[in-house]
């Protein structure tokens, strides 16, 4: 069992690289998508390092932060609605759930409502109202094809997170991890 500094101080350096990262969509135009979701990859070392617990008040704290210092608020809500705790719940889903295909059902469903309370969220508190009249330009099947856009670049999202977390078991952790244990 890992002491308890070093859940801290583990914990700490995730958190900081994750808001450092989240700050970087307001800096970097056009990567309010990106950026939150390469955040909460990182929170996959927690997971892995540490225990889920941990994991979780790790993205609950970079959650809270990024809503009060992150710039882009779209960003920020991504992370907090999806993208920061998606990687712990994805290990959950993965280990819990045995049949294949009900994990891939279970992880749609929560993406999908994820999606539905992100956009809210973004019509409540960010956007302006000529969003919503683009979409309404655009045409009423808008959503639909932007939703089923959206499930098909989760999936490539969800395939990229697993060979992420393979290398990171199999190539990092093995070749630069074991030497910092000692």
């Amino acid at each position: 069992m890992k002491k308890t500094s070093y859940k801290v101080a583990l914990g700490g350096i995730v958190s900081a690289l994750s808001l450092v990262t989240m700050i970087l969509a307001a800096v970097i135009p056009g990567l309010e998508y990106a950026i939150p979701a390469f955040a909460g990859i990182l929170l996959i070392i927690i997971v892995i390092e540490i225990s889920l617990g941990w994991a979780f008040l790790t993205y609950v704290g970079v959650a809270i932060l990024s809503f009060f210092i992150v710039p882009n608020k779209e960003a920020s809500l991504l992370f907090i609605t999806f993208m920061g705790y998606y990687p712990i719940l994805k290990s959950v889903i993965e280990t819990k759930i045995k049949p294949r295909q009900l994990q891939w059902v279970s992880k749609v469903i929560v993406f999908n409502i994820a999606v539905f309370v992100y956009y809210k969220l973004v019509m409540l508190l960010v956007s302006s109202p000529e969003l919503g009249q683009s979409l309404e330009e655009i045409g009423k099947y808008a959503i639909p094809i932007l939703l089923a856009g959206a499930n098909v670049v989760f999936v490539i999202y969800d395939i990229a997170v697993t060979n992420l977390v393979t290398s990171y078991v199999k190539w990092f952790r093995k070749k630069i991890i074991r030497h910092l244990d000692k």
